[in-house]
């Protein structure tokens, strides 16, 4: 039986850039000093390139008031707030699932 989430988009607009503000920063920061990555916080993007030539882009939609995510392993995806995560559509958490496919990358 599939569960059905409720995520929230019902908060406001300038809570949800405070919080999405907040993700991106809290990514870049965590990354940020990975050797063979080069991270860049530009205009509400997020860009991760490793020297292997794999990129990840990680990118807010205020309409949606979602993080969308763009991966080299995943392909692309949408995370929503929910109970205090960013979390897609199977429930894994935006860093987790941002860590766990650059380190695929890097032990290559």
């Amino acid at each position: 039986m599939l569960r059905k989430f409720n995520f929230c988009t019902e908060f406001s607009t300038t809570h949800f850039l405070k919080l999405s503000n907040l993700q991106l920063s809290q990514l870049n920061d965590k990354i940020e000093n990975f050797e063979n990555v080069e991270t860049s916080l530009s205009d509400d993007v997020l860009n991760i390139h490793l020297q292997n030539g794999k990129s990840f882009v990680i990118n807010r939609q205020t309409p949606n008031k979602q993080l969308w995510y763009s991966s080299p392993i995943s392909g692309p995806q949408r995370f929503h707030y929910l109970n205090g995560q960013w979390i897609n559509s199977k429930q894994v958490e935006i860093e987790n699932q941002l860590l766990n496919e650059i380190n695929l990358l890097l032990i290559k």
